[in-house]
């Protein structure tokens, strides 16, 4: 009698081998993106001891333009100068008003005897430094007083460093002028404005293509020119520092 031999039946074939290639694959990845978050956490309180720091050695500085760092007790300075650099392109009008503020902290706030520079503030254009012209120019005249030198100076370091449009702006008070060179108000305001310009080209070295003269004549009063203080008050160049697109 024939014996039958039972057929062998053929391997099935795996068809999801694959997976474990995949599984390998998503855990190499998951481990890849963990090493990438760890590494770029920040260590928020060295980094809050850092701007301490920072902060402590800007209120340290005393005068601006002197080219001098903060010192510690054996003479060696604590940090450069220039870190304390001027805001950013980005920055707005306020963040920028700060930076100033705190560079003309002693321009602004003299010890015994009044400032060139009178007033500081901001608005959707830009930072205005408003500089008193009694300070700057003789009566009626738009030649710069000696003095002034020293103000100009301090200040046009800062507007050079700030890299920005700088719109000067010539104000007078309501009196009228009528003389063989300054016809009327908006002549002198306008001769000003251009004379700080020039002034600032030629000893700053700033580009001329980044200011612009402006004059307003007695148009935009800070205070009514009801009194000689008021009126003197309205005699000024305003150099503005542009921050946003909204100028000329």
């Amino acid at each position: 009698m024939a014996i039958r031999r039972r057929r062998a039946h053929p391997e099935h074939e795996s068809h999801e081998r694959w997976l474990v290639s995949y599984a390998d694959f998503i855990t190499l990845l998951f481990a890849f993106f963990t090493v990438l978050y760890a590494t770029s956490q920040t260590d928020l309180k060295k980094q809050e001891e850092f701007e301490k720091s920072i902060k402590k050695q800007f209120t340290a500085v005393m005068s601006f333009g002197s080219g001098t760092a903060s010192k510690d007790p054996t003479g060696k300075s604590l940090i450069p100068p220039a870190i304390d650099g001027f805001p950013p392109m980005t920055a707005g009008p306020q963040e920028v008003q700060d930076h100033v503020e705190r560079a003309l902290k002693d321009a602004l706030q003299p010890k015994g005897g009044e400032s060139a520079i009178v007033g500081l503030h901001h608005d959707t254009v830009g930072v205005s430094i408003q500089m008193a012209a009694s300070h700057l120019f003789q009566t009626g005249s738009a030649e710069l007083r000696p003095e002034s030198a020293k103000a100009l100076d301090q200040l046009g370091h800062l507007l050079k460093e700030s890299g920005r449009r700088l719109i000067v702006e010539g104000h007078t008070d309501n009196q009228p002028i009528h003389t063989s060179e300054f016809p009327s108000n908006w002549e002198l305001s306008a001769a000003r404005a251009t004379k700080i310009v020039r002034y600032l080209i030629a000893r700053q070295k700033i580009a001329p293509e980044l200011l612009v003269p402006v004059a307003y004549a007695d148009q935009k009063p800070l205070v009514p020119n009801s009194t000689d203080e008021n009126r003197a008050r309205n005699r000024r160049i305003e150099i503005k520092i542009v921050t946003g697109n909204e100028a000329l």
